[in-house]
């Protein structure tokens, strides 16, 4: 069975990186059937960028515009909303796609009718120069509840997912929304596959850039959030909560000590 694929790129002002992010798609070596970019009510030129990128691309482009700044999160519930594909892939306007990130990741999902997610590793950074990957080289491991319970196991420009499921991004989150709904879509329909190879350059690391990752305590409290949401949903059991905010607040001061010491030998480096 082949299967199409809708490209969802949630925008706020990102007119330096935007047509970067394009171009990676454009460039796959399997092209999706259309590309979706809600604007999330940005002021810079990044709409301009994309429309006139728009206007010679191989694939459709279409572009939305959010009347207020509602969050990635919505925005790309808003593009999965007017996909019309078979499968819909997340970019971030500020990330990069390997060539073959299409590809590799619709070739497993066309052979497991009942996969509803697939995902990747992921390196940190804007480099756009990738090396070839052989099908033969892909290490596949199957992800269950238990190891996304302990971690997010997937960058969201790493995921694909069936359109048709009913699960979406909380729209009552603007941080960990992305977590919330890998617990949801693993803890119903079961086994995640996840690629070890990394299929995208992202402009900010898990934690401590810059982005949405910087904002550490937003971070932790949005993930106590999302552990609330899917508990009340019925998704995982209340047995869980207690134990899940326990493991969260321990992994959110291990990164605040992490995050310090690093500053801490940054600033000695620039002081010597």
């Amino acid at each position: 069975m082949t299967l199409t694929v809708s490209v969802i790129i949630p925008v706020f002002n990102c007119e330096t990186t935007i047509e970067r992010a394009i171009l990676s798609v454009i460039h796959q070596t399997r092209r999706p059937q259309e590309i979706i970019i809600i604007n999330d009510a940005g002021t810079d030129q990044s709409v301009a960028i994309a429309k006139s990128i728009a206007q010679d691309a191989p694939i459709p482009i279409h572009i939305h515009d959010n009347e207020i700044n509602v969050g990635p999160g919505v925005s790309r519930n808003l593009g999965w909303a007017a996909a019309t594909s078979d499968l819909v892939a997340f970019l971030d306007a500020d990330d990069v796609w390997h060539p073959q990130k299409l590809e590799i990741q619709v070739s497993v999902m066309e052979t497991k009718s009942n996969l509803m997610m697939t995902c990747h590793d992921r390196t940190v950074g804007s480099s756009t120069d990738w090396t070839a990957i052989s099908s033969g080289h892909i290490g596949w491991r199957v992800l269950k509840l238990r190891d996304f319970m302990i971690r997010n196991c997937c960058a969201t420009p790493s995921v694909i997912l069936r359109r048709d499921i009913s699960e979406r991004f909380s729209s009552t989150l603007r941080y960990a929304e992305d977590y919330g709904l890998w617990l949801s879509v693993s803890a119903k329909y079961g086994n995640v596959y996840f690629a070890d190879c990394a299929l995208v350059n992202c402009a900010n690391p898990a934690y401590g850039g810059p982005g949405l990752s910087g904002k550490m305590l937003a971070m932790y409290r949005g993930e106590l959030r999302a552990f609330h949401i899917v508990t009340k949903a019925g998704t995982l059991s209340k047995f869980w909560l207690p134990v899940m905010y326990v493991w969260s607040t321990l992994k959110f001061v291990v990164r605040l000590v992490d995050h310090k010491l690093l500053h801490d030998r940054l600033q000695r480096s620039v002081e010597v």
